[in-house]
């Protein structure tokens, strides 16, 4: 009976081998949960990197025309805004007149982003941040 408790054990058994997947499973599924969070943090962040640009062409669009008007037809505010697309922005929308402009996209995170030519940027709760009569984030 002594040689049989002394027998060496060889391998794992199905119980050691079931935790240690689960344990991996476990740590898994953390880490991709955490990839998806810093994923949309960097889509928002190119969102609003495009809109800065797309702020830029508009600036430059009036140092050249004394107005705002057509800004958005520039090259670079169109690549600029098919970047922010293809990053995953939503609910595009931009008012132009010749003295003001407001530009704003739902963010991939789900909050709304906004520019407008007083200077403000940032964040706000309407659903259209845009006001389309004061031509500011609102």
């Amino acid at each position: 009976m002594i040689k049989n408790l002394a027998k060496k054990h060889t391998g794992f058994t199905l119980v050691e081998l079931l935790v240690v997947i689960a344990i991996i499973g476990l740590l898994s599924t953390i880490v991709i949960v955490s990839f998806g969070t810093v994923r949309t943090q960097a889509a928002d962040t190119a969102i609003k990197a495009n809109m800065s640009q797309m702020r830029l062409a508009t600036e430059m669009h009036y140092s050249n025309n004394a107005n705002y008007m057509d800004a958005d037809s520039r090259i670079d505010y169109a690549a600029a805004l098919s970047a922010a697309n293809a990053a995953g922005a939503t609910n595009y929308n931009a008012n132009f007149s010749a003295s003001a402009y407001c530009l704003s996209f739902t963010l991939k995170g789900g909050t709304q982003w906004c520019i407008d030519s007083n200077g403000n940027i940032g964040n706000a709760g309407a659903s259209d941040v845009c006001n389309k009569a004061s031509y500011k984030c609102e």
